[in-house]
């Protein structure tokens, strides 16, 4: 049954030691190899999801462009080629994390990550009308993986885009011992529902995702308003340099 890919089948006890000894260990494997491939299955659908945000923005760029044949098509090509670096960027970054699920550790080039958001929220935002507002308030630094800080606020703006309405403002500011960065819209109320389980239309996905994420990078991701919806990603801050006394 093992063979034939049955990673629930388990050995029956034969109250022999040595034989019950291999049935114990069996029994072990076939449950690591099932937890395993639950957790690669579970990560591929996730990453489907999250390959949807790009090239949404891709076709509505190409949309746009489209419905205004007289603006400079250059204009048009060149946010385009953007738009695939993005998608380039985070098929890299699903393929770093799906092999560790956690991505090296390095100081956070926020205003690089900053800058990112902005370009993706706005091809975006833009042809629905609304608009992208990034703020920062002194925010410290972080040790963390970039990959994993970028696919989080990927998942947060698509979040944004899809479910939520006025305009998307982007907060990175200091939390005491945290970075702290907020992402909020003119939405509905949220009320009591739980914005992280997965219903039958698939929602959830990609913020079950996200929360993985940052917790495999000890931070945090949470609902920190219901109204206006607002979704705070806490991350350490990094401990600070002391000078050599030498």
């Amino acid at each position: 049954r093992l063979g034939d890919g049955d990673f629930t089948a388990r050995s029956p006890r034969a109250g022999i030691p040595e034989i019950d000894q291999v049935g114990e260990t069996l029994d072990a494997t076939a449950a690591r190899i099932g937890e395993t491939l639950e957790r690669e299955r579970a990560f591929s659908a996730e990453a489907s999801h999250q390959l949807r945000t790009p090239l949404t923005g891709l076709r509505l760029q190409l949309e746009a462009a489209l419905e205004t044949p007289a603006a400079d098509p250059y204009a048009a090509i060149r946010a385009g080629i953007a738009s695939a670096d993005r998608l380039e960027r985070t098929i890299e970054d699903l393929l770093a994390l799906g092999r560790e699920r956690r991505a090296p550790r390095a100081e956070l080039a926020l205003g690089a990550l900053l800058e990112e958001v902005r370009q993706a929220g706005e091809a975006l935002l833009q042809p629905q009308g609304r608009a992208l507002r990034i703020v920062r308030e002194d925010p410290p630094p972080a040790h963390v993986a970039a990959a994993a800080v970028r696919q989080v606020l990927g998942v947060l703006l698509d979040n944004a885009v899809t479910h939520g309405r006025g305009t998307v403002t982007v907060v990175a500011r200091d939390a005491g011992d945290a970075l702290a960065i907020d992402v909020a819209d003119e939405g509905s109320d949220l009320g009591e529902t739980d914005p992280f389980a997965t219903v039958p239309t698939g929602h959830g996905i990609g913020l079950r995702l996200a929360r993985g994420l940052a917790e495999a990078e000890g931070g945090r991701l949470r609902l920190s308003r219901p109204c206006p919806p607002t979704f705070t990603l806490l991350l350490p801050a990094a401990e600070p340099t002391v000078a050599d006394p030498a």
